[in-house]
């Protein structure tokens, strides 16, 4: 199964023998065969293939099996003992410990495919020996291929080591079988790697340790090698580094690259964002939430039904509106926007409707109003919800008749606008709770186009940061930074409360404060950096306690439910803290909203 151009680096390790006269590894059998190891250290990793039998010194002094470089690692460290009972690991009392999935070894213990072994900053991956199949990867179905993909992002977010995806397309594509596949493909993949066919169209091919370079030489050879079996195939590919560390965004970035990829071709997942010009502002689309949302747009503005927007603070909500007028009859009226959170009450009802001359102390002269001087346009009404109930009912008689009278005056005149209104509020549970009219919520919503926020859409956030980055640069004359792993982690992980406009405003600062080729942490505005709100501190004495206790008890059980029943009661302490909100839960607990919903839908 080794891929000869492409396999990572391999260590020579030598044998001690455990008995007088057994064989060494060239005369005991093919090195792989009985496991490897995935080194990694310094930022570069290795493979040791593991021999039939013996034992193995992992430390810093010269003599030993497995030397490694990292000065905080002993110099006996540690000892592999393999034979055929499997691969044992024993701590040889080093100074700073061994640990095994995180925990100190205390006693030696057998090894597990997939097992992660810490010395210090010195990790490393054991993988099982090769099954005797045919197979040059391991063969996954769909869920596991995903729950695979997201084990290799949690290790490579720990490590800020890359592990790219590939997804290779064509029509009817599972239907030439598994087996001539993983024929046409023998030679290309690793046995690290995993390979999965998804529907009839497409296979999955999960690469871990592969960076941008490796993950196009793997992807055109995939496409090279499937021809025969495809000839309409394509491919396209995302990496961890590039395009950000949400498996569902590695997953959705690759698919839709083949998808646009020519025949024949491949293309990057940041390839295949799409480029809008709404106005004088460049729209960036490659969540597809959102891709499917402006393409709602296009169907909702030729028609005169008033829009509600919803959506957190910076998500967008204007351009939408600019976006529904430009692409409707109205383009060549006027777009007013109306900040209704700016809006006095005392005068709000004389700014929207205008006012006669004498009408109150002060009114001078006749004033038209916005909603007036918006007729044959679009009229925008941001922070609706902030509005006073009786504006509203105003407002509703204009949706209604397109009529509206000024303040003093006893005459109705007609209008013509659009209504596109837009709040951050739950409008629905806003008049369940008489805090905002019901009939002017079920005329507006009969269209309803909810923005998601920036942190869930994690395709997007790289590309848009890199996006405003580069627009910075070339703003303040700079050449244009790049931007490294750990940055695009950092920005990963933030909740962005102030989302699209918040991530605008910490590019521009990195861009005007930071002189450097590569944008890096440290260059990130201080708020980015500071860590999750601690659950610890927030929650209450009654719940901590409850969770103690949850851990202590643990400690009886295997590690894998150990860790289950830790995680699964911090989600419930962190969710009660929260109030059900599992957004608010999993900024509690500093992990993405998905995390919570994965472990919320298992209990």
């Amino acid at each position: 199964m080794p891929r000869s151009d492409a396999d990572p680096p391999r260590l020579a390790a030598t044998l001690t023998a455990q008995q007088p006269g057994e064989k060494s590894v060239s005369q005991a059998g093919s090195a792989g065969d009985c496991g490897y190891l995935l080194i990694i250290e310094d930022g570069s990793s290795a493979v040791l293939d593991l021999p039939p039998a013996g034992l193995l010194t992992i430390g810093r002094a010269p003599e030993v099996e497995v030397c490694v470089r990292s000065l905080s690692v002993s110099r006996r460290h540690a000892q592999l003992e393999v034979g055929s009972a499997g691969v044992r690991v024993a701590d040889l009392g080093s100074h700073n410990g061994t640990r095994r999935n995180g925990e100190r070894l205390a006693e030696p213990q057998l090894l597990h495919p997939g097992d992660v072994l810490t010395l210090c900053d010195v990790t490393i991956v054991y993988y099982g020996p090769r099954r005797p199949a045919p197979m040059q990867a391991q063969r996954l179905d769909a869920r596991l291929f995903q729950q695979q993909l997201e084990a290799e992002i949690d290790r490579a977010s720990a490590s800020l080591r890359p592990v790219a995806l590939a997804v290779v397309r064509a029509p009817q594509l599972a239907q030439s079988g598994a087996e001539a596949i993983e024929a046409a493909t023998r030679g290309v993949l690793r046995r690290i790697d995993g390979a999965a066919l998804s529907g009839r169209d497409e296979l999955w091919v999960l690469l871990p340790e592969a960076d941008e370079e490796e993950a196009v030489e793997v992807a055109q050879r995939l496409l090279f090698s499937l021809q025969k079996l495809a000839p309409a195939v394509r491919a396209g590919w995302a990496v961890t580094t590039v395009d950000g560390f949400a498996a569902e965004a590695l997953l959705s970035g690759a698919r839709a690259a083949a998808e646009c990829a020519p025949e024949g071709q491949l293309r990057a997942a940041g390839e295949a964002a799409t480029l809008l010009r709404v106005g004088e502002q460049k729209v960036l689309l490659a969540d597809p939430a959102m891709v499917r949302l402006y393409s709602l747009i296009d169907r909702l503005a030729p028609s005169e039904l008033p829009v509600l927007v919803s959506g957190e603070t910076g998500t967008g909500k204007e351009l939408v509106a600019q976006a529904l007028h430009e692409r409707s009859p109205r383009r060549g009226g006027r777009l007013i926007s109306i900040n209704c959170a700016a809006l006095p009450e005392s005068l709000a009802e004389s700014e929207l409707f205008g006012h006669e001359k004498g009408a109150f102390t002060g009114a001078t002269a006749t004033k038209i109003g916005l909603l007036e001087a918006a007729s044959g346009g679009t009229v925008f009404l941001d922070e609706l919800g902030e509005l006073p109930l009786g504006i509203q009912a105003k407002l509703l008689r204009v949706l209604e008749n397109k009529r509206i009278m000024r303040v003093g005056d006893t005459r109705e005149r007609p209008v013509d606008i659009r209504l596109v209104a837009a709040t951050h509020r739950k409008l629905q549970e806003e008049a369940a709770q008489g805090r905002f009219r019901q009939d002017l919520y079920f005329r507006l919503s009969s269209a309803v186009l909810v923005l998601p926020p920036l942190r869930d859409r994690q395709r997007e956030l790289p590309i848009l940061a890199r996006a405003f980055l580069r627009q910075a640069c070339e703003q303040l004359d700079k050449p244009v930074m790049a931007l490294s792993p750990a940055a695009l982690l950092r920005l990963c992980r933030y909740g962005w409360p102030g989302n699209v406009r918040e991530l605008r405003n910490a590019m521009q600062f990195a861009a005007a404060t930071a002189d450097a080729e590569v944008l890096q942490p440290w260059h990130l505005p201080e708020q980015l950096g500071t860590a999750a709100p601690s659950l610890a501190a927030e929650m209450p004495a009654a719940a901590l306690k409850s969770l103690k206790d949850i851990a202590a008890s643990a400690l009886r059980l295997p590690v894998a439910d150990k860790l289950a029943a830790v995680e699964a009661a911090l989600v419930d302490a962190a969710l009660k803290l929260a109030a059900g909100n599992k957004s608010q839960a999993a900024r509690l607990l500093g992990v993405h909203r998905k995390v919570v919903e994965r472990r919320f839908g298992k209990q």
